[in-house]
């Protein structure tokens, strides 16, 4: 195959699922061009078609960019910690906004769970939490600390569908969970973000109100911005010249480096 068809034929891979979910409101803006083409001429009735297919795109750009049903049956399925031996807590909580969450509390046994610091791990973005436990299995074994695995809304048995705001929210509300246990140390308090995950990481840090309550960061093979990533997969320039506004998911530009650096001055301020 060569690198045009790849090309062409990733570009559909992401174009299809987005067509497949809006083909009722597409016929509906096709059907309006129409009615208006017949009524009051093409200039006004191309207008129309252009901003309904664009208001269309916008909104749909959370399909193209989350992919929680990637993994065989991740809906439905999620592999417990027990599988590797793992003692944990299968918690349901729910966001700031009431969204439930699932989430995998795996603790250190009792003498040193109040002691061991407490890692929460922001996953990346196909599949689910369960997909990540052989990263569990070494996290608890070779630095012995908790873990709190947090299923982001509409991934796993998570409710609700997945946006940047939604997800964000989700992230303080698994910070909000660990104030509320007494059994750990809320001194040493580790959130690990990646890929997706650390662009999560990142907002939840650069935020006053939980730099305090974090002791350290670590982001593992995240991305500089959403429309970095979109033209690395997509390839074209076009997707270059378009505004930040365009993009309903707004990481921008430079937004992680300069979280990272809040979060930095947060934590060395007097």
């Amino acid at each position: 195959m060569t690198i045009e068809k790849f090309k062409l034929s990733h570009i559909w891979q992401l174009i299809l699922p987005v067509v497949m979910k809006c083909w009722a409101l597409s016929g509906a803006a096709v059907f309006t061009f129409l009615l208006v083409y017949w009524a009051y001429g093409g200039m006004l009735a191309l207008f129309l078609l252009g901003f309904a297919i664009s208001g269309i795109l916008y909104h749909m750009q959370d399909a193209l960019l989350y992919h929680p049903g990637d993994s065989f049956q991740s809906r439905i399925f999620v592999q417990t910690p027990s599988l590797l031996n793992l003692p944990y807590e299968n918690v349901f909580m729910r966001s700031i906004d009431g969204t439930l969450l699932h989430l995998y509390f795996i603790r250190q046994p009792e003498d040193k769970a109040p002691h061991a610091p407490t890692l929460v791990f922001f996953h990346g973005n196909a599949g689910n939490v369960g997909h990540r436990l052989h990263n569990a299995f070494g996290l608890y074994y070779n630095l012995h600390c908790n873990l709190l695995m947090l299923e982001y809304r509409g991934y796993g048995l998570s409710k609700g569908s997945p946006s940047e705001e939604g997800l964000c929210m989700d992230a303080r509300a698994a910070i909000d969970f660990l104030a509320s246990r007494p059994d750990i140390n809320h001194k040493m308090v580790i959130v690990f973000g990646r890929s997706l995950g650390g662009a999560v990481a990142i907002d939840l840090a650069a935020r006053p109100e939980y730099a305090a309550r974090i002791w350290c960061l670590v982001l593992e093979n995240t991305f500089t911005s959403i429309p970095d990533m979109a033209y690395t997969l997509i390839q074209s320039n076009f997707i270059k010249r378009l505004p930040l506004w365009m993009f309903k998911n707004k990481v921008g530009k430079h937004t992680c480096r300069s979280g990272v650096l809040d979060f930095v001055r947060l934590r060395v301020s007097p």
